[in-house]
């Protein structure tokens, strides 16, 4: 086999490694978390949460966020803690 021919198929197999190293990590990471922020729910809801946030209990006002919105924990989780920072900041 000529060199040449060695060469094109190293070039075409680093190619294929590359294009299959970026399709995984595309489709393992490329989701966004998308929710409804706190401000915008119920104020007894965001009362509720403001109020565990205020005591510390961040899994308490997780569950009360789920219970109005029936978010997934992911979900849950960002609005809380985003609620959070906007509190602290």
């Amino acid at each position: 086999m000529s060199p040449f021919v060695k060469l094109v198929l190293i070039v075409a197999a680093a190619a294929l490694v590359w294009w299959v190293v970026t399709s995984m990590r595309a489709s393992r990471g490329a989701t966004a978390t998308t929710f409804t922020p706190v401000e915008e729910l119920a104020p007894e809801v965001r009362q509720t949460i403001d109020a565990a946030l205020s005591r510390g209990e961040l899994i308490g006002a997780i569950r009360h966020y789920r219970a109005a919105t029936g978010a997934g924990l992911a979900q849950s989780k960002a609005a809380v803690e985003t609620r959070r920072w906007k509190m602290d900041a």
